[in-house]
């Protein structure tokens, strides 16, 4: 089971990145709940992860995928441009980033069904011009 687990995360991370919604249909369940650092209110269901995460090419490297039972964690390295402004910044948009981040996600019926992830946001803030680097 670890090794499909791993599987279905993986194909999460090169569907994401790449901006392919469609192929989130195989991989997650239809009220797949993510949970970020940043954000006090879960993104809840496939076609809100669809609008508000998978919005441009980002490419993600897997440095460590752990799975036991219905959980995976994976420790990723995320690079890509902002796709939206940060702090209402418009000058951050198009601005590359390198940033770490780790989640934890949950598997239910062979699907991915619930997702808590923390980045480095602060780096990707500072790395954007949207707040000062030192």
């Amino acid at each position: 089971m670890s090794r499909q687990t791993k599987e279905l995360v993986r194909r999460f991370y090169e569907a994401y990145g790449a901006g392919d919604a469609d192929a989130l249909d195989a991989i997650v369940t239809p009220d797949f709940v993510s949970h970020q650092n940043s954000d006090p209110n879960p993104v809840v269901g496939l076609d809100a992860i669809r609008r508000h995460h998978v919005t441009n090419s980002t490419m993600f490297t897997i440095e460590d995928i752990i799975a036991e039972r219905d959980k995976v964690v994976v420790r990723y390295v995320m690079e890509g441009k902002v796709a939206r402004p940060l702090l209402n910044n418009p000058s951050t948009v198009g601005k590359p980033f390198k940033i770490r981040g780790c989640a934890i996600f949950r598997v239910a019926g062979g699907k991915l069904a619930e997702r808590w992830i923390n980045v480095d946001l602060l780096s990707e803030l500072r790395q954007s011009g949207a707040v000062p680097s030192s």
